[in-house]
Formats: C-alpha cells, structure tokens, sequence
C-alpha cells in the first residue's frame, strides 16, 4: 500500500516538472525544487528512522544537490 502512495507522489512531482520545460518559467522550476527538496529530506528522515543507511545517505545526498542547483539557479536568476 505504501508503495502506491509513494508511486502517486512521483507521477504527480513528475508532471508538475514539466512545466518549466513548456513555459520556461524560472520561478515554477524554483518551486518544483523545493518540493523535491521536501520530499528528499522526508525520505532521508525516515531512512534514519528505520536505520538504513542506502535509505538515508541516498536521499540526503540528492537533496542536498538539488539544493545546491536551486542555489545556483536563484544567483543565476
């Protein structure tokens, strides 16, 4: 059951990333990341809940270069 919440979450943060590609619209982009930020960080969060550390590591190391490509993109802007 867990996993048709986590397939949902990913068509919906999959569709919603294709708006910058279509409208080439900047602060859209910025939101998306910060979803995925969000919802990276959650996933880091529970990999140390349940002591896995892929689960953990894996994660927290994908938030934390989408936060520096959001980063990068708000200097750039």
């Amino acid at each position: 059951m867990a996993a048709l919440y986590a397939c949902a979450r990913s068509v919906a943060l999959a569709l919603v990333s294709l708006v910058p590609f279509v409208t080439g619209s900047a602060p859209w982009l910025a939101a998306t990341a910060c979803a995925m930020i969000v919802v990276q960080a959650c996933d880091a969060a529970i990999g140390v809940t349940i002591e896995d550390r892929m689960k953990t590591f894996g994660p927290a190391g994908t938030a934390l270069a989408n936060l520096a490509a959001l980063i990068w993109l708000s200097s750039s802007a």
